[in-house]
């Protein structure tokens, strides 16, 4: 019996030379094939970098060229398989000679299945993608104008960059198979050129707006939320339309540390302004950035430089983050408890289930999500939950706090049901911090 090495996940994995000799001319290789009868299958072998790290460079590559004979074994006389560059293998297939859904499946089933070399098995989790011959996106820009006709060369280029789309698709989507004309190239091209921007604004083009935080019983401000916002030509971007590009990118951690020391830096001003050391700010962040291992000692240093005491540092994550005790997420958030930071649980879900984590974490604050504290009035069943999760946080000693108010005949629905504090824009929009005077007011 064979030795097992399952890779399981979809790690990226680190570019490799082509290997010699491969055949990566596209061009050559679809030359016989008909243009409007030529599809390509774009495959990308993760998890080979794994490989190559566990058992050396020499498995690494010898599980690539394993997995190109077997595809290649598999494929036979319906296509051609060659390496098109250093990270996906390309199959040129004919598909009025093939059936191009037989052969896709086959794939698949193939590449479910380990890979032996030397009498050892691994498993390499791999991505497809398909681009048909009519699958090319019209937005893409390889494509010749209309009226052009398509050359072979260009045709095979055209399909293979769809086709890599694809791929890239189906890993940012956690699939394993998707299909070009469910991608646009025009999409992926601002994305990139998203990054790119993105990069060049920390610090310069970032600014924070802040929301604040009252009590329910007194309408009092006690605190703000700071929420990033990005001016491009004199727009202001909210977050969603960049945040993704950011996580996908790992810019979200030196955007997220700019974000963090502005806010404390923020708060130190308004803290002496209002003479209220109580004053505190609630700042957002993400999975990538708690598990950068030197976080807890960036606000320890930022907070140390600005007088700011950590209990007036509201630490906000997802509930997802909190899921799991022995991660490295968890392990920055209980390191950032001990700082003495506040760790608010943002958009906490339902019921028990939700709560049940704060058990096991150094939560002090929730953040009721939004969509039950505006439905709660009409709906028993939400009512229900939320008296259940203000209940069950007073018991465990955690405020409750009331995101998405709008209107006053919510506050006395939140007073009634046990809400401490609330969040909404009755009690005000984010505003750029000139804008706040003074910093600490009734409603």
């Amino acid at each position: 019996m064979s030795a097992q090495h399952g890779v399981p996940g979809s790690s990226e994995s680190v570019p490799t030379p082509v290997d010699p000799g491969a055949d990566t001319d596209l061009q050559r290789s679809a030359v016989s094939i008909p243009d409007e009868h030529l599809a390509v299958v774009a495959i990308r072998m993760e998890a080979a970098d794994r490989i190559a790290a566990a058992f050396g460079p020499g498995a690494g590559s010898a599980v690539r060229g394993a997995t190109m004979t077997a595809l290649a074994e598999l494929v036979g006389d319906r296509g051609a398989v060659l390496r098109a560059t250093p990270d996906h293998v390309a199959i040129l297939v004919d598909s009025s000679a093939a059936d191009l859904d037989d052969l896709v499946k086959a794939l698949s089933r193939r590449l479910a299945t380990t890979i032996d070399v030397d009498d050892v098995s691994y498993f390499v989790q791999t991505h497809i993608g398909v681009a048909l011959p009519g699958d090319v996106p019209l937005d893409h820009p390889a494509s010749p104008p209309a009226g052009v006709e398509a050359t072979g060369s260009r045709r095979a280029d055209d399909l293979m960059q769809a086709a890599i789309a694809a791929v890239h698709s189906a890993f940012t989507r956690g699939a394993h198979l998707a299909y070009a004309s469910e991608v646009s190239i025009a999409g992926l091209q601002r994305e990139v050129e998203l990054a790119a921007e993105l990069a060049t604004a920390v610090g310069e083009a970032f600014t924070l707006h802040y929301q604040p935080i009252v009590t329910v019983d007194g309408l009092e401000v006690v605190g703000y939320e700071s929420l990033l916002r990005w001016t491009v030509d004199n727009r202001v971007r909210l977050p969603g339309t960049f945040l993704d590009a950011a996580e996908e990118t790992s810019l979200i951690v030196p955007i997220g540390r700019w974000g963090v020391g502005e806010a404390i830096r923020q708060l130190a001003q308004w803290q002496t302004e209002s003479g209220n050391p109580g004053l505190f700010m609630s700042v957002n962040f993400s999975s990538q950035q708690l598990f950068d291992r030197d976080l807890a000692a960036h606000i320890s240093a930022t907070l140390a430089q600005h007088s700011v005491a950590g209990e007036t540092l509201w630490i906000e994550v997802t509930e997802r983050d909190m899921i799991t005790t022995d991660s490295p997420a968890s392990a920055t958030i209980h390191e950032l408890a001990a700082l003495g930071c506040v760790i608010c649980v943002d958009d906490l879900g339902t019921g028990y289930a939700a709560l049940r984590y704060m058990v096991d974490h150094p939560i002090s604050v929730a953040k009721i999500d939004r969509s039950l504290v505006a439905d709660m009035g009409d709906d028993p069943t939400k009512r229900s939950i939320v008296e259940t999760v203000c209940r069950l946080s007073d018991e465990l000693g955690i405020v409750s706090v009331a995101e998405g108010v709008e209107d006053r005949a919510q506050v006395a629905l939140l007073r009634e049901v046990g809400f401490t504090h609330a969040q909404g824009y009755l009690f005000g929009r984010p505003q750029p911090a000139p804008s706040i005077t003074p910093p600490v007011a009734r409603i």
